[in-house]
């Protein structure tokens, strides 16, 4: 077993960077998965506690990968329990370019750097410093799992144990968030049949180091929520010419043009956290003509999605908002058709712009068949599951956005508003509940001691985590009706994405961060500060552990 050490935390973190686990690496994200069960499986209990240890399967995950989830309870039934989760998967190595093949030998890497120099200033000087360890999965996020590996050795050595502690490591968080989605129905079975429910979670995701602003120093934040985000998805269908006779048609390109033109950084779109920090605006990530070969015909379909950021608004909310922006896009589109065709000297008919969403689209086509509506999302599942399956998600949807117009056969240029993959529910600590209120309490506590243990008062709270994170799926903070809205409207749900939505709508879980502290997550200077992250984050958590099990 790993020992509650900072010596035995960095060996286990060491070992866990060893092993590539790479997003989309199967073999290599199962491997991580064993080490972590086997080092788990290694721990012994005291005082008649019990540690029940598994491998979760992940539900319809092509690649088949695992999650670890454990339970450490005690001899005398304790009332409450607190999660500790994370993911063991990494992102690509790709940027360490020459060091690549360094980039997970944490103490080899850093050896390296020290040789080569040449940092950025920032990173130069905490290289210098030997207060920093260099390389992938450092502090996003395997020290996270490696602390809380331990501390759960340390919990199951306490004759009188009196909290439960659940544990879940999953894989592929940082690219679809196959590993939470997969494995959150399994998760709270196992906790459901041994009648435990979750008072808080913590996750090991580290602190990320903040930049000084002229405002504010630069500081280790801790929050106590999970940004959302959203893929709104538009797809123009126009109405096809040969481009000598340009007004006889309607180009697509330009009807998703104004789409992208009405909505980027749209202010409609704009929300700020709780503590009045603005999201970042809505940005286009796709914007493409549909077709596969040159054509000198107006382009008949094209698309666009969208990146959202969100707190408050729920994917019922936003449909409404894209909708309207669509109805703008359409307007504009013929205005601007207008004016070039009097431009020309033409005097030419403006067909009118439809305006749909998926969902209308469904109802059309089960009025079309005489069908049910749940026949025509099978339908449309079919459809999907026909698609290669490796191909990206958001082109598996697409695909079965254009499926369902051609089976509608629209008679007019239309505008089609839905979802793409993925979306991560918005979740923030309201206040509300005893639970939350205590949590909220902890993690103000933890700032507060973390800046005096550190010694340089470095620390900070804010409402939510202004990245994403798995902590999405530990509860959906609205009614049912406008989570639905986004399996209605999201062509080649069940295939191309899924959601454990009555797992969401079940769990109401306060959150927040209690792992260890770094900086350049992502980048090939990624890198995890050491006396914090193992001396002062291990103290921080031990204490959080304890006040959560008071009650």
């Amino acid at each position: 077993m790993t020992p509650y050490t900072a010596e035995g935390i960095l060996a286990l973190l060491t070992k866990l960077c060893a092993i590539a686990s790479i997003s989309g690496h199967a073999e290599q994200e199962n491997a991580c998965a064993r080490l972590i069960y086997d080092e788990l499986k290694s721990i012994p209990c005291a005082g008649g506690n019990e540690l029940d240890v598994k491998f979760i399967a992940c539900e319809a995950d092509a690649l088949k990968r695992k999650a670890v989830y454990a339970l450490l309870t005690p001899a005398q039934p304790a009332p409450r329990t607190v999660l500790l989760t994370g993911h063991f998967d990494v992102v690509d190595t790709a940027c360490y370019g020459e060091l690549k093949e360094l980039a997970c030998d944490l103490p080899a890497l850093t050896r390296k750097l020290r040789e080569l120099g040449g940092l950025a200033p920032e990173a130069q000087a905490d290289l210098e410093s030997g207060n920093w360890l260099f390389g992938r999965g450092s502090m996003d996020m395997k020290a996270g799992l490696a602390l809380f590996i331990a501390a759960i050795g340390r919990y199951a050595a306490q004759e009188s144990l009196g909290v439960n502690i659940a544990f879940l490591a999953v894989p592929d968080e940082e690219a679809n968030s196959a590993g939470m989605r997969g494995s959150m129905r399994e998760f709270c079975t196992l906790l459901a049949e041994r009648g435990i429910k979750l008072n808080a979670a913590l996750t090991g995701e580290p602190c990320f180091w903040t930049k000084a602003t002229s405002e504010t120093p630069a500081a280790r934040p801790y929050y106590t929520g999970s940004t959302g985000k959203i893929m709104p998805a538009f797809l123009a269908v126009g109405q096809g010419a040969h481009i000598e006779n340009y007004f006889n048609g309607l180009s697509s390109a330009l009807m998703i043009s104004n789409v992208v033109r009405t909505l980027e950084a749209s202010p409609a779109l704009q929300e700020r956290t709780v503590d009045g920090v603005l999201l970042s605006p809505a940005a286009c990530l796709s914007m493409q003509v549909r077709r596969d070969s040159y054509s000198v015909t107006l382009p008949e379909r094209s698309a666009a999605y969208f990146n959202v950021l969100c707190v408050e608004r729920t994917p019922l909310e936003i449909l409404q908002i894209c909708r309207k922006a669509a109805s703008a896009a359409a307007m504009e589109t013929l205005a601007a058709v207008g004016r070039a065709a009097r431009a020309y000297g033409k005097s030419v008919p403006l067909p009118a712009i439809d305006v749909f969403t998926v969902a209308e689209l469904v109802q059309m086509r089960a009025a079309q068949t005489h069908a049910s509506k749940e026949a025509v999302m099978e339908e449309l599942r079919a459809f999907a599951q026909s698609v290669p399956s490796d191909l990206d998600a958001r082109e598996i949807s697409l695909r079965t956005f254009e499926h369902l117009a051609d089976c509608v056969r629209l008679a007019k240029p239309a505008i089609i508003v839905g979802f793409v993959p993925p979306y991560y529910p918005a979740l923030y600590n309201r206040n509300r509940t005893e639970d939350e209120k205590r949590l909220r309490r902890i993690v103000m506590k933890t700032v507060e001691e973390a800046g005096r243990l550190a010694g340089d008062g470095a620390t900070s709270y804010t409402e939510v985590f202004m990245g994403i994170s798995d902590l999405s799926f530990l509860g959906f903070q609205g009614e049912e009706q406008a989570l639905l809205a986004l399996k209605d409207n999201m062509p080649g749900w069940g295939v191309a994405y899924d959601l454990p939505i009555e797992q969401l709508l079940s769990l109401d879980v306060p959150v927040a961060n209690m792992g260890p502290a770094g900086r350049d997550a992502h980048k090939d200077t990624e890198r995890l500060e050491l006396r914090y992250s193992l001396e002062v984050a291990p103290k921080l958590l031990v204490a959080a552990i304890d006040e959560i099990a008071r009650g």
